[in-house]
């Protein structure tokens, strides 16, 4: 069994505990050694059984040193998450993709690494699935869509056929994105969004239909 480590211990680091039991019971896979997180306050805490080891350096000290030690990133905004794979990295944790058993992977889908594929989610067929990439429970991805690394998409999105969702983007609960369109990198879409129109990089939109209600670059251009 490969010895593992969550790195974050909020409400998605315990999903993803969650989901290693379902993928254990039905394939035994994963030894969870406990949770990495720089939060002093969560040191010594145990989630069904699984303690909050420290913040990364913690890993140095282990009592007892593992040949290979595996890490799944389990914080969904892209820009703490792309920070926290760096960390990772340094500390050579070796990357692992967290995909549950309920989900319905046609045998066409790429898939990266670092990758969350949580309950009840479908992926039919002939999709890129980039590097870690979070999908939570209950998502439907049509044919020819491809997520580029580190976006997150939360719980019950729905995303079209020929759908092409750049880097970083947050699509938020509920949402929808019609079949053709770019979300292109780092926006974010709201919950309960429907988009019928491409969104451009750093543009949040929601509402139905989405319309921008924030720009990054512009943000940054006026102050």
């Amino acid at each position: 069994m490969k010895k593992l480590v969550i790195v974050g211990a909020g409400g998605l680091g315990r999903e993803v505990a969650r989901y290693i039991k379902d993928i254990n019971q039905m394939h035994p896979s994963y030894e969870l050694i406990g949770f990495i997180d720089s939060d002093p306050g969560k040191k010594g805490i145990e989630y069904f059984g699984v303690p909050v080891l420290g913040d990364f350096d913690i890993l140095s000290t282990l009592a007892e040193p593992y040949e290979k030690l595996y890490g799944f990133c389990a914080v969904a905004k892209p820009s703490i998450k792309s920070r926290l794979i760096l960390q990772m990295k340094e500390h050579n944790l070796d990357m692992i993709n967290i995909i549950h058993p309920t989900a319905y992977i046609s045998p066409e889908v790429q898939i990266g690494e670092g990758v969350l594929i949580s309950p009840y989610c479908v992926l039919t067929t002939n999709i890129i699935i980039g590097n870690y990439v979070h999908i939570n429970p209950q998502c439907g991805i049509g044919h020819d869509t491809t997520i580029a690394d580190y976006s997150t998409l939360y719980w019950n999105v729905n995303v079209s056929g020929n759908v092409t969702i750049e880097e970083r983007v947050e699509i938020g609960s509920k949402a929808f994105i019609k079949q053709g369109l770019t979300v292109q990198k780092e926006s974010v879409i709201g919950a309960g969004a429907v988009v019928i129109q491409s969104v451009e990089s750093g543009i949040t939109a929601a509402g139905v239909p989405a319309r921008e209600i924030f720009h990054k670059e512009r943000l940054t251009n006026e102050t």
